[in-house]
């Protein structure tokens, strides 16, 4: 063949090909590289969901105690150390008491002559007490003298003064007894407060526990001033801890005291350890704009493996719901692309996140998480009646030009419905029935309006609205609206080639 035949096969050749595969694009054929939209779907299904709170914080001791001096001195013995066990009373240091020991010798002397002052001063009265009785005796005389006129004026005259004087030497020596007395006690008071200074130069411990902290050594000294210097840190028991867990302001309206608790350390990745939350403060810390609350946990350590300033990883289990109705979170958050509005939380919301609203149940939901009896489940049933037949009347208002009024009427009838069946079942309640109902009615008021779309039959989408209730990382609870287990809702769409 020759070149200009083959120049005129290729030429003929060309648009044939063309053709073809305009016509395999148009028919849809395999290879023809038209996009078709296939959606994904996952079953509502029934399991529990756990609603937690992640944060971190301390491993602290319940009760840790600054042990310090209030004496200046120089360290002359140390009999604690890290890790030291002590009971209250036990010596930790000694503080170098040699001049303490001398202010007690000084003060038991000035004791001891202030004592013997005192019986000086209680001789000096029995002497003057003596010249008082011989003055008067000398008055008497020299009195009687006078009235027979035999004494002088000036006899008198000096008897008077030397009664006088002796009077006074008496009360003088009683105010002088007083007077020791008086320093003797204060003499007393200086010999105790120097005992009591030389038996500080001993630091105890003052609870039962476990020196987790030393700051000083031997031959160190100790300048106590305004403040008492810390020595050492004894933690309480180590049995028991507890975590200062800072809490998001976002989320500790969900955290009460008594929620369960697991965490994990660093030291122990593969080992979860429990507790429970004893308390959330009410003192709030801003730091760059983030406001955080502290929140109380303890757990128990026995092994004492968890040891003070660990970085403990918590989450606190707020909420819990075994055997709900659930659908991936994946559910909530798909839209059709032709649709508009926005999804039931968008990618990195929390489900339970947003406005709360209330809703009503699906019958069966209902009997299923209250356990109902066949005479409470009627009771609701009667509810539902009066609930349909008053919906009924305002069917033709729908799609009149009082639409809006209508649809209003109708979610403020689905709120009174609701706590009209709360006001039905209360009085018919078990004892075993009451917690069961009491977290209903929380998750009834906690929930908000939501969509998941169902995958009909003919391949097309039906929306369902629903009523979301608690959600963990994987699946929200459903607790209202039309939807029931087993049912598929799409999670996801992606394009795929024919």
């Amino acid at each position: 063949m020759t070149r200009t035949m083959k120049r005129y096969l290729f030429t003929l050749a060309l648009p044939v090909a063309s053709a073809a595969a305009g016509a395999l694009w148009l028919l849809g054929l395999p290879g023809s590289g038209r996009p078709e939209t296939a959606y994904e779907t996952a079953s509502v299904s029934r399991g529990p969901i756990t609603r937690i709170v992640s944060t971190s914080g301390p491993v602290r001791a319940l009760v840790t105690v600054s042990v310090g001096s209030q004496l200046s001195g120089q360290i002359r013995e140390l009999k604690a150390d890290f890790n030291t066990e002590v009971k209250r009373g036990d010596e930790l240091a000694v503080i170098d008491d040699k001049s303490f020991a001398a202010k007690v010798s000084q003060a038991r002397a000035d004791l001891a002559a202030a004592t013997a002052q005192l019986a000086n001063q209680e001789a000096q009265l029995v002497k003057s007490e003596a010249a008082l009785r011989l003055a008067e005796r000398a008055m008497e005389r020299t009195e009687a003298l006078a009235a027979k006129g035999i004494s002088s004026p000036a006899a008198l005259d000096s008897a008077t003064r030397d009664l006088d004087m002796a009077r006074a030497d008496v009360t003088v020596a009683k105010a002088q007894i007083e007077t020791s007395k008086a320093t003797i006690l204060q003499r007393r008071a200086m010999l105790e407060q120097a005992e009591i200074d030389l038996d500080r130069t001993r630091i105890r411990s003052p609870i039962d526990g476990t020196v987790i902290a030393r700051t000083v050594d031997v031959g160190q000294t100790v300048a106590a001033s305004l403040q008492a210097p810390e020595l050492f840190k004894i933690a309480q028991d180590l049995r028991r801890i507890r975590i200062e867990a800072q809490v998001n302001e976002a989320d500790v309206g969900a955290v009460a005291k008594g929620n369960p608790v697991t965490f994990t350390v660093d030291a122990y990745p593969e080992r979860r350890f429990t507790g429970r939350v004893t308390q959330v403060r009410l003192a709030a810390t801003e730091l760059n704009s983030i406001v955080t609350y502290t929140v109380i946990i303890e757990a128990a350590n026995d092994d004492r493996q968890l040891f003070p300033g660990m970085t403990a990883t918590v989450q606190i289990e707020t909420d819990k719901r075994d055997g709900a109705l659930r659908v991936p979170n994946e559910a909530l958050r798909f839209r059709p692309r032709d649709r508009s509005g926005p999804p039931a939380f968008a990618d990195g919301q929390s489900p339970e996140s947003g406005e709360r609203t209330r809703g009503g149940h699906s019958l069966e939901q209902l009997k299923h998480e209250l356990q109902l009896s066949n005479e409470q489940l009627e009771a609701v049933r009667a509810v539902l009646r009066r609930e349909r037949a008053e919906r009924g009347e305002r069917t033709a208002d729908r799609n009149g030009p009082l639409r809006a009024a209508a649809k209003a009427a109708e979610g403020g009838q689905r709120r009174r419905t609701a706590a009209t069946i709360e006001e039905t079942l209360d009085p018919l309640l078990t004892e075993a029935q009451r917690p069961l109902f009491d977290r209903w009615r929380r998750g009834r008021e906690n929930s908000r309006p939501g969509t998941v779309w169902v995958l009909t039959a003919s391949g097309s989408l039906e929306p369902r609205s629903v009523r979301v209730g608690i959600a963990d990382d994987r699946f929200a609870e459903i607790v209202g609206g039309d939807l029931k287990e087993g049912e598929g809702v799409v999670v996801r769409a992606r394009e795929v080639k024919r």
